[in-house]
């Protein structure tokens, strides 16, 4: 008991930083290691496990609260079903919904968590402003989930973004919801079903307004705090 009011009080204490800590790691995950996976060309177990456990932690000391690790349970049980299937069966396709249902269950919890905690009562610092950027990046996790989701049920909603159970799956996906919702739009990769088309929108629009408002608010409170 003592142990958990000690945990809580570090979690009360030092939220703002743990958004910057969990900003960087989520950094690092999308930009260095799933690229490094696919590169690599095999799928690390103990790299989703060590994900999961990092956004437990993080989740938990943001949020103060058991109830909010029983997705993340959720989650983890997925994770494990998945290896097994993967292990028993060997195919391809079956298990693009329960990645899917994976991504979009963590996606969405953490993104939860992390925004309540940006627009939490208080001084607007500047780890706060960091931690509306890892918002935005959870954003794109969640698009990456939806893509999954219509890429498997159209195939050939997307043109050379291949909707497969493997280790390009991750970096191609988190790669085309970027340049969507960023609107840099490369043209090596875009939607032709009507769904995929729709989502696209969504996401550029949410690319678009995010930076322009939600952002755009926190650094000007900061800055008025500040005077």
């Amino acid at each position: 008991m003592i142990r958990n009011e000690r945990l809580l009080a570090f979690g009360e204490r030092y939220s703002d930083q743990i958004l910057t800590g969990l900003t960087i790691f989520l950094a690092v995950l999308l930009f260095a290691l799933v690229p490094l996976q696919a590169t690599i060309g095999f799928d690390f177990t103990p790299l989703g496990v060590l994900v999961i456990a990092v956004m437990a932690v993080g989740v938990y000391m943001l949020s103060t609260r058991w109830i909010v690790l029983i997705p993340i349970g959720i989650a983890l049980v997925m994770h494990f079903s998945l290896q097994l299937f993967r292990e028993r069966q060997g195919a391809l396709h079956p298990h693009i919904y329960l990645i899917a249902s994976l991504w979009l269950t963590l996606s969405l919890t953490f993104a939860l968590v992390v925004a309540r905690a940006v627009f939490a009562k208080g001084p607007v610092t500047i780890h706060r402003i960091i931690g509306a950027i890892m918002l935005y990046m959870l954003v794109a996790l969640i698009f990456v989930a939806l893509y999954l989701f219509v890429g498997e049920a159209f195939p050939g909603a997307f043109v050379n973004l291949v909707i497969a159970d493997s280790p390009r799956l991750g970096a191609d996906a988190i790669y085309f919801s970027f340049t969507t919702l960023t609107s840099v739009g490369y043209g090596d990769m875009y939607p032709v079903h009507p769904i995929a088309r729709s989502l696209c929108n969504l996401e550029s629009i949410c690319g678009q307004l995010f930076p322009a408002i939600l952002i755009a608010r926190l650094v000007s409170l900061h800055a008025e705090q500040a005077k």
